[in-house]
């Protein structure tokens, strides 16, 4: 059993691939995007990626394109903490924020990307500026994730990866994050858990999703 365990973990370091990245206006295939669509005057965006090399070495970048110092208002959106509202897999990239086809079923095909849908709540708000001096609001997340076989061994992952920054003239209160996990290379047939987490930047507040998936 542990020559079978090593072989799975080897499989994976070769053939495990992650690409995430942030756009404020629409998304690309392969990536997670922060976003807030409900009466959303944006003023910026952020791009970012990640990716996981086929040594087991991540790789990162965040560039953020955001204007005037940065400011925590201490405001959120929830009196209860952060949190996910709502995350569940869907069959493709969301079109917005409550739009979306729920995936009614955990099973996927090799090579079948892995795209949840969350509805995060509870993010603290920070004051930014324009260069013309407007004041703004800024919403802010990072992300990492694990993906482990049914009894807890990692087989990869990606860490402290930024997903995206959100400058709006108002408190947006409906964001949404479609995070997708690509398989480069089909993974074996089996049962895996993906072990998701959220980060607000402005609170330094966390929390995780473990979301089991099947690839048969």
């Amino acid at each position: 059993m542990k020559n079978k365990s090593s072989k799975i973990v080897f499989l994976f370091a070769l053939l495990f691939l992650a690409v995430m990245g942030s756009s404020l206006n629409g998304s690309n295939h392969e990536q997670a995007n922060a976003q807030g669509l409900s009466d959303t005057n944006s003023t910026g965006d952020t791009n970012s990626t990640g990716d996981t090399n086929s040594t087991g070495d991540t790789n990162s970048t965040g560039d953020t394109n955001s204007t005037g110092d940065t400011n925590s208002t201490g405001d959120t959106n929830s009196s209860s903490g952060f949190y996910s509202n709502k995350d569940l897999f869907v069959t493709s990239e969301p079109s917005g924020f409550g739009i979306y086809e729920e995936k009614n079923s955990t099973s996927y095909s090799p090579g079948e990307s892995i795209i949840l849908y969350i509805e995060p709540v509870g993010f603290e708000y920070n004051n930014v500026t324009d260069e013309d001096g407007t004041p703004l609001f800024s919403i802010d997340f990072g992300a990492s994730f694990l993906i482990t076989s049914s009894n807890g061994t990692i087989l990869g992952g990606q860490e402290n990866v930024p997903i995206g920054n959100i400058i709006s003239h108002n408190q947006n209160k409906e964001v949404f994050i479609p995070f997708t996990v690509t398989q480069s290379v089909p993974f074996p047939a089996g049962d895996y858990v993906i072990i998701y987490k959220i980060t607000d930047e402005n609170s330094g507040k966390t929390f995780e999703l473990n979301k089991n998936i099947t690839i048969k």
